[in-house]
């Protein structure tokens, strides 16, 4: 049979099956366009045209699914393609690649890639949002995640309606769940591109939010401890290890309490503290120093009476290398929900483990301190500052804040007693 004709459907449902390998037969009237018989019986529509002096071939379809019209269009598509210098098999790798790029994917290529410049805090924080509130859109590709699915899943969220209906509704987090795709999707912008240096990802369809200004006013967080409630704050912390819950077995009730404490009287974040080691204790320059702060710079503070008492209490011979020790060997305590849940209790108020680091500071800015000592005490770094020069000759050494901390400790005291 003639390998060159003019494809009729007659001609095409009449091509013999081949026996061994496979047969290539030519339309006369697109050029470039074929049809290769396999011996399985299946018919595959081929365009084949030159690029930078090689052949190169492209499957438009299959005979029948594919008519011989549609797969001739296919071919002028390709054609033109080619003609731009562009390799149509190289968009459909560029495709696949595309498809392989889902919302878990680049979960993780963003997490090795900012490596250790992200708090282990900020990727407990977006894994949960992933696992809660994206789950079923882990292994969905990001390029197939509309604007109109986000701004859905956003009043979800928010409202405890749909996938969520026995949820209650929670504006912050799905204000939250919103910042943690927009950063995926810059990041996908960024750090995904095809053959020609080109982003696969073009567009970030969190942006839907920001353009209805749909935003959830969220409230600032403002408690504290209130100095009328400090004397039943501390009473309170002291009997928690004597808390009905607490005497049964053994438990972290002691570590807690001083936990607690120490949170008080150096307005630590909570992690600092946690992770606090003794190894980071100079008992001879009575201070301590904290290196993984949230701001990235390290945090040298005195230590007054108190914490010596504090640290006392805590000094164990069991070589773990943590000042607040974890139930298992060399760990530190993890985030005592159930102890803050029962000092409660034991107070009759209601209290978090920032409302003490909220506590020191108000404590010491009715001290009067001046705004360096102040932010020194706190470990703040004001990027707003920035063209305050004056403080950039202020250098505060630790025994410019030992005198501040005295101070606070005994005002604090004081209000306990």
């Amino acid at each position: 049979m003639d390998k060159y004709f003019n494809f009729n459907k007659n001609k095409l449902d009449g091509l013999a099956i081949p026996t061994k390998n496979r047969e290539t037969y030519h339309d006369t009237t697109v050029k470039g366009l074929s049809i290769r018989v396999a011996k399985t019986g299946r018919k595959t529509f081929v365009v084949r045209k030159k690029l930078n002096n090689k052949d190169t071939y492209s499957s438009v379809g299959h005979y029948p699914t594919t008519t011989i019209g549609e797969a001739r269009q296919k071919a002028r598509d390709v054609f033109s393609t080619i003609d731009e210098g562009i390799n149509p098999s190289q968009i459909k790798k560029e495709a696949l690649s595309k498809k392989n790029i889902t919302l878990e994917k680049v979960f993780e290529d963003y997490k090795r890639s900012r490596g250790t410049n992200l708090e282990e805090s900020t990727i407990k924080g977006y894994k949960s949002i992933i696992d809660n509130q994206l789950g079923d859109w882990k292994r969905t590709p990001i390029s197939e995640i509309k604007r109109s699915m986000i701004e859905e899943r956003f009043l979800e969220v928010t409202h405890g309606s749909g996938r969520f209906i026995d949820k209650d509704g929670s504006p912050t987090r799905a204000n939250t769940m919103i910042r943690v795709l927009r950063a995926l999707y810059n990041y996908a912008m960024g750090q995904y591109v095809d053959s020609r240096e080109e982003p696969l990802i073009l567009h970030n369809p969190t942006i839907i939010i920001s353009h209805n200004k749909a935003w959830n006013r969220e409230k600032a967080r403002t408690g504290d401890v209130k100095e009328y409630n400090l004397k039943a704050w501390y009473e309170g912390i002291m009997k928690l290890p004597e808390h009905d819950k607490n005497t049964r077995k053994t438990n972290s009730s002691e570590v807690a309490r001083d936990f607690f404490i120490f949170l008080l009287f150096t307005g630590l974040r909570r992690n600092e503290a946690l992770e606090l080691k003794w190894e980071d204790i100079d008992f001879q320059d009575k201070s301590f120093t904290i290196e993984d702060t949230k701001n990235h710079e390290t945090h040298k503070m005195p230590l007054t009476w108190l914490l010596f008492e504090v640290l006392e209490r805590r000094k164990n011979d069991n070589g773990n290398p943590y000042v607040f020790e974890g139930e298992k060997p060399n760990s530190h305590l993890t985030a005592p929900k159930k102890q803050i849940e029962k000092a409660r209790e034991l107070m009759g108020f209601h209290f978090t483990n920032h409302d003490l680091r909220r506590t020191f500071t108000t404590t010491a800015n009715r001290l009067n301190f001046n705004k360096y000592v102040l932010d020194r005490l706190v470990n703040h770094k004001n990027t707003e500052d920035s063209r305050d020069v004056t403080k950039r000759y202020v250098i505060l050494d630790i025994e410019d804040l030992r005198e501040p901390m005295n101070q606070i400790t005994e005002t604090l005291w004081s209000q306990m007693k």
